[in-house]
């Protein structure tokens, strides 16, 4: 199996035969307030976008709390809902839509002790540690019972199920998980054949062991996974294993089903709970994020996650903990979390744009305050922050392309996503109404203040 590697040079003669260019609308804040230590999750769902966010301290199930908001216009505007909905106290839930439409969300009210690693079994569950709940109507009502998880004694006990659940063609679900036990840590895959009220583990991706033997130190245990089919039948997991800026992701890939899985690989790219996507137009995308190396966006246009475009920066000020989902053929909503609130990004993939040289591009570029403003009279622009370089205190930020942004304005507002101190370059291409683009205009080097 060929190793995923996302260094720029490295992938320059793969990226002209899967080559997609992304695009995002500006930022939108979809809430603000104390309390929020991650972006949580967010499902489509028709013609509504739900999201669900823990609204407690991150302190791996010393409290709990949800709070969620609903968009109903593609994720362009946001209304809160009520805490603690649809299932209270949850130290983290997430929902998923199932293949007739229905909505599965997975509530988890119960984690064990981190100090007492290796030390709790299976009867030290509580009997409610572990809920979901249906909608068959976008979300709007939800019927919610307890799910039972069975791990083996092999594996010693469930920490941490995980976002997002899958489905295959007969009705089976599968969801991701970790466990802890005495004989070292499993990222597992969980299946369930009665929609989720049931799990029982169906393989181990792969163990600590296994990922510190491939050459990528293990120094968490919360060894966050996430898998998904590919459009070329294979199902890929990719797998954390730290929390620092270097900590590098590890890929493992099963051809059966996951029945048996390939010896871990480790990535060139590093990141906190990796979340992949395969898109209904056949594209597989993977999202992770570090408060210190940016929320990036990785993709690979022919669905199999065996070649990979650079990454693209969605933000620079983001945690780790960012999510997202498909909302057409080929177009993502991405949630990040930074400094007590979330925001949204409104992702489209699509062919490059063709040049013209019949459109004048934009003039008198100016960046104040973290507001780029320019001028001209095109249908729309595409602004391109190019990050020339990071703050001194910031060693271990690395420099990637950042995706795109499409606007009708004349002004944009990035004052909450560069990176505070970095050095930067912003070029600015006019879009006319067939889509065509011109020649880009150049700012100064500016230095962005806080």
């Amino acid at each position: 199996m060929k190793q995923l590697c996302f260094i720029c040079c490295a992938l320059s003669a793969t990226i002209s035969a899967v080559d997609l260019q992304i695009t995002v609308a500006p930022r939108v804040s979809v809430v603000e307030r104390d309390g929020i230590t991650g972006a949580g999750q967010i499902v489509s769902a028709g013609d509504r976008l739900l999201m669900f966010y823990p609204n407690h301290p991150d302190d791996f199930g010393g409290s709990g709390g949800m709070g969620a908001s609903v968009s109903e216009d593609g994720g362009a505007t946001w209304k809160a809902q009520p805490d603690d909905w649809p299932m209270p106290k949850m130290v983290d839930l997430w929902a998923d839509k199932l293949r007739n439409g229905d909505l599965l969300a997975f509530g988890i009210r119960w984690v064990p002790d981190p100090k007492k690693h290796g030390e709790i079994t299976a009867q030290d569950v509580p009997a409610d540690a572990y809920q979901i709940a249906i909608s068959k109507d976008q979300g709007r009502t939800w019927q919610s019972e307890t799910a039972v998880i069975d791990c083996p004694s092999e594996f010693g006990v469930i920490a941490r199920p995980l976002p997002h659940t899958f489905e295959d063609e007969k009705g089976v679900l599968f969801m991701p998980a970790y466990a802890w036990g005495k004989h070292g840590n499993h990222a597992l895959l969980l299946t369930s054949a009665d929609r989720g009220r049931h799990w029982t583990v169906l393989s181990s991706i792969t163990t600590a062991a296994a990922m510190v033997k491939a050459g990528a130190p293990v120094t968490t245990p919360w060894l966050e996974t996430t898998v998904s089919p590919t459009k070329g039948g294979d199902w890929l997991a990719i797998v954390r294993t730290g929390s620092s800026a270097k900590a590098s992701l590890v890929s493992v890939r099963s051809a059966d089903r996951c029945k048996t899985w390939s010896a871990p690989e480790k990535l060139s790219a590093a990141g906190k709970l990796p979340t992949l996507q395969l898109l209904p137009n056949g594209a597989l995308a993977l999202l992770t994020a570090h408060s210190k190396n940016h929320c990036r966006l990785y993709l690979s246009a022919d669905g199999t996650g065996r070649e990979w475009s650079p990454a693209h920066i969605l933000t620079s000020l983001c945690g780790g903990n960012a999510g997202m989902t498909a909302t057409e053929e080929d177009s993502l909503v991405v949630i990040t979390p930074a400094n007590r609130r979330i925001d949204a990004w409104r992702v489209k993939l699509h062919a490059p744009s063709v040049m013209t040289k019949d459109l004048a591009a934009p003039t008198g570029i100016t960046f104040t305050k973290g507001l780029l403003s320019w001028s001209g009279s095109a249908a729309r622009y595409q602004v391109t922050p190019v990050l020339i370089k990071p703050a001194a205190s910031y060693t271990d930020t690395e420099i990637y392309p950042h995706a795109v942004i499409q606007t009708a304005a004349t002004q944009l507002d990035l004052s909450r996503q560069l990176l505070l101190g970095g050095s930067y370059r912003f070029e600015i291409a006019a879009v006319d109404r067939e889509g065509r683009v011109s020649a880009a205009a150049s700012s100064a080097d500016v230095v962005v203040s806080p």
